[in-house]
């Protein structure tokens, strides 16, 4: 979970070359005439939601399956006076996501999405690789934002997966949203050695250092959803497991010092790339485990056999 920054483009800017050359018939009950005449719509839905999202407001936009037509949109009485959820749907996934290879401007749009990510690595969990955009608030239930850039966030697939469609606009139970929630300085995560198992192991949960309630409360929504426990422990007694050997050699060569230096190093190498990071979290925990500096690091060369 760690903030992004907003995309510096809005929808207004790539909308009108996005409907170029799309199909508009009566197949489509006009489709592109429909979207010309709602332009100035979606600018304005856009530029509410930024404002509501800088004031951590968005719990109170109200769902919607419909976006009405302009009263003063010239159309023939033949055509639908509404665009659908479906419809804006298709758009997305037709207009701008495209084919991979395209080089019309919704696909231009969409990539630069996808690049807007500190080391390629998903928001979510700050953990894997962006590999797919997610909508922040769904399209299924919020076609006003489903082409909007700053409802669109770089995502791994395994998050975008268990996000799904999934949310809730209760305000306790917001997902963190990268774009509006900077909690770098919020002591959020904690990390504890499981005692007397091994292989060495590891639990993660979210801190009770948290003051503020709420965020609290939509941090532990997020770390559920997405079963980040898991992800952190499994990657951490991997990662333990890699650095075994460095550890006993640190050990043999001094131990009265316990092997301090090594973690330390280590503890402070990941603290200043992000306090919050399992690996982070990971070393302070073998740091603070009375068990595993008193018990387990002795043993460490036998059980590992390194």
């Amino acid at each position: 979970m760690y903030l992004l920054k907003p995309p510096e483009y809005g929808v207004e800017e790539f909308f009108d070359e996005l409907l170029v050359g799309r199909h508009n018939n009566s197949k489509n009950q006009f489709l592109i005439n429909r979207l010309s005449s709602i332009k100035s719509f979606l600018k304005d839905e856009q530029e509410n939601y930024k404002e509501l999202g800088g004031n951590k407001l968005l719990h109170t936009l109200k769902e919607h399956d419909t976006i009405s037509i302009p009263t003063d949109a010239k159309l023939d009485d033949s055509i639908s006076r509404t665009i659908s959820a479906k419809e804006m749907e298709k758009v997305y996934s037709n207009f701008l996501v495209d084919e991979p290879d395209s080089i019309k401007i919704g696909r231009t749009a969409y990539d630069l999405i996808l690049l807007n990510a500190y080391f390629n690595l998903c928001p979510y969990c700050s953990h894997r690789e962006v590999k797919t955009v997610d909508h922040y608030l769904p399209k299924s239930k919020f076609p006003s934002f489903a082409i909007t850039p700053v409802n669109l966030l770089p995502c791994c697939s395994d998050c975008n997966k268990d996000k799904l469609d999934n949310y809730n606009l209760k305000e306790d139970k917001m997902l963190i949203h990268p774009y509006f929630d900077d909690i770098s300085d919020q002591d959020w995560l904690k990390c504890k050695v499981i005692d007397n198992i091994w292989p060495i192991t590891f639990s993660y949960e979210v801190s009770d250092a948290i003051v503020d309630s709420v965020l609290k409360s939509r941090i532990n929504n997020q770390f559920k959803l997405l079963n980040l426990n898991k992800l952190y422990a499994d990657n951490a007694t991997r990662e333990f497991s890699k650095r075994v050997k460095s550890l006993v050699r640190e050990y043999n060569s001094n131990p009265s010092n316990n092997a301090l230096d090594f973690i330390n190093d280590n503890l402070q190498s990941y603290q200043f790339e992000n306090p919050n990071s399992w690996q982070t979290k990971m070393f302070e925990a073998l740091k603070n485990s009375s068990w595993f500096m008193g018990t387990a690091l002795p043993q460490l060369h036998s059980f590992y056999r390194v």
